[in-house]
């Protein structure tokens, strides 16, 4: 089995970005949304007018990359109980790898889709802007295959290899 220490050092900068995306695109919803609150109500110039549909498509970006971080960290929720009470430990853990394949082929399809929905509507523009609302539905594909990176991984390792690198843990 190879070594993940192999690519630690590009699992890291994946990780690092994806870490530094979602604190960015989070902030700038917090700031921007907050602005356009009290622009509304403070002062008689009114509110921003593309605030609302660009902070609801920056969401969708938060939350594929955070399920991202979500799979690294194993928080997610899975059914435990059920498989350990009915199923013997080789048993459960062939089902588990059953599991991650079946999860990893869903990601598969969905980043294939998600790369064809960018393309086909690279040319449609949001209400608010000029900006393509492929950028919106990139966020699909994107977050997908850093899941799927995530489940490799464990698929592979049996449990995530980097997952002790969160600050929460090294506390």
């Amino acid at each position: 089995m190879i070594s993940p220490k192999k690519f630690e050092s590009a699992y890291k900068i994946i990780d690092f970005s994806r870490n530094i995306l979602i604190v960015l695109i989070f902030s700038f919803v917090i700031l921007s949304g907050a602005a356009d609150i009290f622009m509304r109500y403070a002062t008689s110039m009114g509110s921003l007018k593309w605030t609302d549909e660009i902070l609801r498509y920056l969401n969708i970006w938060v939350v594929f990359l955070g399920a991202a971080v979500g799979v690294k960290r194993g928080v997610h929720m899975r059914v435990e109980v059920f498989i350990q009470k009915f199923f013997k430990e080789n048993a459960a853990k062939w089902i588990e790898k059953i599991t991650i394949l079946i999860i990893l082929l869903c990601f598969l399809l969905l980043i294939v889709t998600g790369i064809q929905k960018v393309i086909n509507y690279r040319d449609v523009q949001i209400q608010a802007t000029t900006m393509s609302i492929a950028w919106f539905y990139l966020a699909i594909p994107v977050g997908c295959f850093m899941m799927l990176i995530d489940y490799l991984l464990i698929l592979i390792y049996g449990e995530h290899p980097f997952k002790s690198q969160n600050r929460d843990e090294k506390r």
